[in-house]
This record gives C-alpha cells, sequence and structure tokens, in this order.
C-alpha cells in the first residue's frame, strides 16, 4: 500500500550564515523523502554573507522566496497567505521569531495545522510585544523546540508558557572528514604562517559573541606567552567588524590577531588548534559541537547551554563571561599544556558522538509522525 507523504513547509526570515539557518538547510536535506515532501521558504531579503551556494545544491526541493518589509509589508502577508492556501501544507516547521509569528498568525486563518517552531537561543531583550504574541501563539503551536535546558527554562519563565509545551532537541552536528581540505593551503590563504599554533573562532560580529573580550583576552596571552607562534584568528562578519579592526589596531596586536570574512567553519577548524566561544550569552551553539567532533579543544564562556555539554578540565575548559582574564587564563593553560590539550581533544570526540544528525533528524521525524499514524 503506498503511503501518502506528509507535505511540510519549513520557514526561516532568510539564509543569512548562521547557526539557525544551517540548521534547516539540514532538515530539509536530510529528512526521509519516503514519508515527507519538504518545501523551503524564506520571508526576508538575504544579506551578503549567505547559503545560497548550499541552498543550489539541495535539488529536487522546493524553495520560495519573499520579500517582507518588515511586520506592516501587507502586501506581502497577503502573497504568503495565498501561497499557503494553494499549497495546502499538512504541517508547518518553523525558525525564528519572524518566520515563527508570521506562519503561526496565517495559520490561525488556514484551517490551523500542526505547527512547530524553534528557539534557538535566551533572548533576554525581547521586545514586550514579541513576549505576548509568543504567549498567546503558543496556545496554537504543538511544540516548541529548544536545544538545551538552559533556553527551554528562560523561555517558559519569560513567556509564562507551561514547559510541557517545549521539547529539548540538541543540535546536530555533520562530521567532516578533516582530509576534505588542506590546512596547509587555507593557512596561506588567511596569511596565517605554515607552522603557527592558532586560536580562533567562527561567528558573527556582534555583541552577544562577546568578541571585544576575546580581543583583550588575546593581548594578555601574547604578553603573558611570549611565543612567536601564537596567532589568533576572527572568522566572520557583522556589524562590529570596524569596531573590533579598531580595537585590535589600538592594542597593537594587528601582526598577531587575523580578522577576516566570514567562510564555513568547516574550512576553518582544521587549520586551529584552541576554538573560543567568548558570547555573553547563548543557547547551545553548533559551532562548539562542530569544533568539539573536529577534535579541536574549546575554550568557551559559561553561560546558556554550554555547561550542559561543556564539563570543565575534561572535555573543554570554561571560562567567566565577560571577562578577558578568565578568557585569557584559560586560553593560556591549553597552550602551555599539550597533554591537557590532547586529552580535552578526545573526551570531547566521546561526548558529541551522540549529536550525529542522522539521530537527530530520526528525532525530529518521530515528532511530526505523531500527527500522521498512517505514515509510521
Amino acid at each position: 500500500m503506498t503511503v501518502e507523504k506528509i507535505k511540510i513547509l519549513f520557514t526561516i526570515g532568510n539564509l543569512d550564515i548562521g547557526g539557525a539557518e544551517k540548521l534547516v538547510i539540514n532538515q530539509v536535506k536530510n529528512i526521509d523523502k519516503e514519508r515527507f515532501e519538504p518545501y523551503l521558504c524564506t520571508l526576508f531579503p538575504y544579506g551578503e554573507n549567505n547559503y545560497a551556494k548550499v541552498l543550489a545544491e539541495l535539488k529536487g526541493i522546493p524553495y520560495r522566496a519573499f520579500n517582507f518589509r518588515g511586520p506592516g509589508d501587507i502586501v506581502s502577508w497577503f502573497r504568503v497567505y495565498k501561497f499557503l492556501r494553494q499549497e495546502k501544507f499538512d504541517l508547518f516547521c518553523c525558525h525564528l521569531f519572524e518566520s515563527n509569528f508570521i506562519i503561526r498568525v496565517l495559520n490561525l486563518l488556514l484551517g490551523r495545522k500542526p505547527i512547530f517552531i524553534f528557539e534557538h537561543n535566551v533572548y533576554w531583550q525581547k521586545s514586550w510585544w514579541k513576549i505576548a504574541a509568543d504567549k498567546i501563539l503558543a496556545l496554537e503551536t504543538v511544540k516548541i523546540f529548544v536545544d538545551s535546558q538552559a533556553i527551554l527554562d528562560f523561555t517558559a519563565k519569560q513567556e509564562n508558557i507551561a514547559k510541557s509545551k517545549f521539547a529539548i532537541l540538541p543540535y546536530p552536528i555533520e562530521l567532516v572528514e578533516p582530509k576534505q581540505f588542506d590546512p596547509v593551503k587555507m593557512k596561506q590563504t588567511l596569511g596565517l604562517p605554515a607552522n603557527s599554533v592558532v586560536v580562533g573562532t567562527v561567528g558573527r560580529f556582534v555583541e552577544q559573541k562577546g568578541q571585544v573580550d576575546l580581543i583583550q583576552a588575546a593581548k594578555k596571552v601574547l604578553e603573558k606567552i611570549k611565543r612567536d607562534g601564537v596567532y589568533f584568528l576572527l572568522i566572520g562578519y557583522g556589524k562590529l567588524e570596524s569596531e573590533l579592526k579598531t580595537l585590535v589596531n589600538d592594542l597593537k596586536i594587528s601582526e598577531r590577531f587575523l580578522i577576516r570574512p566570514a567562510r564555513e567553519i568547516k574550512e576553518i577548524l582544521p587549520v586551529l588548534d584552541i576554538f573560543v566561544i567568548s558570547s555573553h550569552w547563548e543557547g547551545q551553539p553548533i559551532a562548539m559541537l562542530e569544533a568539539m567532533a573536529a577534535g579541536v579543544p574549546v575554550v568557551a564562556t559559561a553561560v546558556g547551554g554550554i555547561p550542559e555539554i561543556l564539563i570543565d578540565g575534561k572535555n573543554g575548559l570554561l571560562a567567566e563571561p565577560k571577562d578577558p582574564d578568565s578568557l585569557a587564563d584559560k586560553i593560556s593553560l591549553l597552550l602551555d599544556d599539550e597533554a591537557l590539550r590532547e586529552n580535552i581533544s578526545q573526551e570531547a570526540k566521546v561526548t558529541v558522538s551522540n549529536y550525529s544528525l542522522p539521530v537527530y533528524i530520526r528525532k525530529l521525524e518521530d515528532y511530526f509522525l505523531d500527527f500522521f499514524p498512517a505514515n509510521h
């Protein structure tokens, strides 16, 4: 007997480079095509740094892009409504607030199909109307997926939503063979000496990521260890780029602290000896898990869901948030102790072995299939 496929729409604001955007692409790409018919939709224009190239590789998966200019763009609201009505989706899966809000509101007019949303971070700066909207729309939401207990506890309290409405679904990681990338060639491309020891990170240049703390910590590390071969590398894009470059110059470490444009993390990890997350707040950063899987020892601030994964001194090192001295001490400790780096690397690989993409996709599918028993 032929089982009718479940037509599911995955939506997100845009496909600018980021953890949530990478996750939705992996969901669409890897969901079981024998039981599901995935469709991808973005609602807002792209920025300069985006996953358009990756999107082009998703052969056979329908994609629709809208160009909302803001919540008051009535024309775009109507276009999305018309699109949803025509396509007759069985189920919705939405990421980030704008997508969660727009699709859930329109779903109220479309027969209230099952809808799942993702909360990707601890949004302590969320405005009052967004909190109110999420609280009301949660009544018509099947599940709110989060990737850590920290996000669950914070969001449930902030929006006064029952914890039973949430489900913890940790971020998946794609294991990449290091042989796919040439670290010597990449170092040359980035302007790093071939024999350099590299401390680095990948992320958007925004306040949340605490890169100012990392730059200040780098200054302290370089003064403390006095080794010519140690370099710091910051890869990404964002509104703080000019400010970060100015700080590097002001601290007179521009020869040893390199800031480079955004690249895929899988290209960068093979050249790193230490991966740093200096965030002021986080959910559960996928970049941290990818570094651990690649065997790159991690120094991270003890915020959000990070301490749920990283055990200080065992599979990584934890530093105090907003504290360049603490960050510098942890980085220096790893630089000075090669045996510790190796032990942490091995423990980290064991830790993330349960975060494989196939396991994640099966768990997600099971949540969806609960509404369609005939498709099990």
